[in-house]
């Protein structure tokens, strides 16, 4: 295994969405799944009671579980931020990749942490990188070739 990660929140943009938009799933089935409670119980209540009192009852047997569910929620989030890195963590680091290759700035070999997802993309940008180092290899050469039949020009006349 290699390193483990050092922050949790590596791109904003992606992981922040992610965060916003389960934030929005959590808020909608928490209210769908306390108003279903809700009306089932004070609609199979006791019916002796008027409909004001089995809602506000019910409602008061419901803050707990609601309680319940609302301390679940910060866990849930930092697990999604971290099984987000899986998928995040490795987009950063080809990026870094690939601006450093077209920055034309010798690169390292890009590689992912074990459990990352995309493994395959970090092979096939190394593939990529070497195809390029060596063809700017095969261009430095040809171009010492060039100034030197130049050079063996200009001293023969």
């Amino acid at each position: 295994m290699r390193f483990k990660r050092k922050q949790n929140y590596v791109d904003s943009s992606v992981q922040g969405a992610l965060l916003r938009r389960i934030f929005f799933h959590w808020c909608a089935f928490f209210a769908v799944a306390a108003l279903a409670v809700i009306l089932m119980q004070t609609l199979l209540g006791d019916p002796s009671k008027t409909v004001i009192e089995r809602l506000r009852f019910e409602m008061g047997e419901f803050v707990f579980m609601g309680l319940v569910i609302l301390a679940l929620f910060p866990a849930f989030m930092l697990d999604t931020i971290r099984f987000s890195n899986r998928f995040v963590g490795p987009i950063v680091r080809l990026r870094r990749h690939l601006r450093e290759l077209g920055t034309n700035e010798c690169t390292d070999h890009c590689s992912f942490r074990d459990n990352d997802f995309w493994a395959e993309m970090a092979m096939e940008f190394n593939r990529v990188a070497d195809m390029v180092k060596n063809q700017k290899a095969e261009i430095t050469r040809l171009e010492s070739q060039l100034n030197a039949t130049a050079n063996a020009k200009s001293t023969a006349n």
